[in-house]
């Protein structure tokens, strides 16, 4: 029985992927295409961001292509965030205290202004506190310098003696 080289490349038939094709996408999609994992490939000085399965000698197109590699490993650690749903929500209409930020539906917070580019960048770093791996790229890429100062401010935090305007130690998210 002869088999067709591009049904090799994929688990599912020719005749069920042209099929599939024509299907609607669900409200999840977004979530699949940006979800982990992703990997860094070099080819030529230059860095692709690829599914582990997919690579320049395949002929794959990466998702982005980076000159820099530190540049391609943030949009690596930040890549998966972008299809979840947020935390945050931010209320179109303000009250008398600005627009409120809400978790599910409770208020958690007001914005004197309407800025949705806050709420986006809190629910990128939600993102990343919930995403172990994520915050270690950041902080790797951060560098030396940097790691050292991160490690000080961590022990001082730990300790007790660096919180800001004497709060409690924040919680654990």
């Amino acid at each position: 029985m002869a088999t067709d080289p591009e049904d090799l490349l994929n688990a599912f038939s020719r005749a069920y992927l042209d099929a599939v094709r024509e299907e609607d996408e669900p409200a999840t999609a977004i979530e699949a295409e940006t979800s982990e994992p992703w990997v860094l490939k070099e080819e030529a000085g230059r860095f692709g961001l690829f599914r582990p399965w997919e690579s320049f000698a395949k002929g794959d197109v990466p998702l982005g292509l980076f000159d820099l590699q530190e540049i391609g490993l943030l949009f690596r650690a930040i890549w998966p965030a972008l299809g979840k749903d947020g935390v945050f929500r931010l209320r179109e209409t303000p009250t008398e205290e600005g627009y409120a930020v809400q978790v599910a539906d409770r208020t958690v917070a007001h914005l004197r202004r309407f800025h949705p580019e806050a709420v986006f960048a809190a629910n990128l770093g939600s993102y990343l506190l919930r995403s172990p791996y994520a915050l270690a790229l950041i902080v790797w890429l951060a560098g030396p310098a940097a790691q050292r100062e991160i490690g000080r401010a961590l022990a001082a935090l730990a300790s007790g003696g660096a919180r800001e305007g004497g709060a409690e130690a924040p919680p654990a998210v």
